[in-house]
């Protein structure tokens, strides 16, 4: 694959300073930088975010990580509850994260507390619920995938619910759904087919290029986050396509018109609904994805006549 079609976000492992006190991704050109403060925890990841670990490289996002030995729940309603493990509170200007689950009890078992920016924070973490464990990874998931969303919700990017491929001629192809739309389905069959690569079979992020030469096209990266291919590449990709899954009884491509298009993209992405502004970016960036890429319905057969010559919006099965 050509080095200008392609572009590789990190790579190798985090030579962790002493004690592994020290780990850092990278996804989507947004590195993510945790430190254990002196008498924190050890720090590991986990293996799918293997290939998105940094050597080095500016961190857009540094957190400290500490032990806790009780996790107040802030006062006030919530901002957000998700209706699982985590509620969001605001703290004057800042954004806490808290986590709770049935199997650690009521007490809160994490926090994360970011600024306004999503720049600077700090994780605490229950020594009663993580103490006894000879490392730990502090932005076990949700949390990760969480501030990076709120992150890109300040003017930077989306993710989508989606299945990323690079084709062998180097077109990035988006083919989005809800789950069950055969999203890694889709992707074990670019897969099988050969010459193609999959940035994600679940969830990809779209960004600027933020590179002068780039011209400000529309890059799909590739997220840690997979499905159940589990698929996954720290690589972005221009933007050439994007499609809407649907399961049919042949293979056949609808065109969109492009309000119709941006309304199934904000369908299909995972946004802080509670950030009025982040929404509004959200809104104002899908209207540009679309006006500059050809968006259509792919209706597909889940088998190899799915990929097999595929060729964009011009080919009806």
């Amino acid at each position: 694959m050509p080095a200008n079609v392609l572009s590789e976000a990190c790579a190798g492992r985090e030579p962790a300073a002493s004690g592994n006190l020290q780990l850092a991704f990278t996804v989507a050109g947004l590195r993510v930088e945790m430190v254990s403060v002196p008498g924190g925890p050890v720090l590991e990841a986990y293996p799918a975010l293997d290939p998105f670990l940094t050597k080095s490289g500016p961190a857009g996002m540094s957190l400290s990580v500490d032990w806790a030995e009780e996790i107040p729940t802030p006062e006030g309603r919530p901002v957000f509850d998700s209706g699982g493990v985590w509620t969001l509170y605001r703290r004057g200007s800042d954004s806490e994260f808290i986590f709770r689950s049935p199997a650690t009890g009521d007490a809160p078992y994490k926090a994360a507390i970011l600024d306004d920016s999503f720049r600077h924070g700090r994780v605490l973490l229950s020594r009663h619920v993580f103490g006894r464990m000879p490392a730990v990874y502090p932005l076990e998931y949700p949390l990760d995938e969480l501030l990076v969303i709120h992150r890109l919700a300040q003017g930077e990017g989306v993710e989508v619910h989606a299945c990323g491929v690079v084709d062998e001629r180097g077109r990035g192809l988006l083919f989005a759904g809800h789950s069950g739309a055969g999203k890694s389905t889709l992707a074990r069959l670019w897969q099988g087919a050969g010459g193609a690569r999959i940035l994600s079979d679940d969830r990809v992020i779209l960004r600027r290029d933020p590179e002068p030469a780039g011209r400000g096209r529309i890059l799909m990266h590739g997220t840690p986050w997979h499905g159940e291919a589990r698929l996954a590449l720290p690589m972005a990709a221009p933007l050439c396509g994007v499609y809407f899954l649907e399961h049919a009884l042949r293979n056949e491509f609808e065109a969109l018109a492009p309000g119709r298009a941006a309304a199934e993209l904000l369908a299909r992405s995972f946004l802080p609904y509670h950030d009025a502004a982040g929404l509004e970016f959200a809104l104002q960036f899908f209207a540009g994805v679309v006006a500059e890429t050809p968006c259509s319905v792919f209706r597909f057969v889940p088998d190899a006549t799915a990929v097999r010559g595929f060729g964009g919006n011009e080919r009806v099965y």
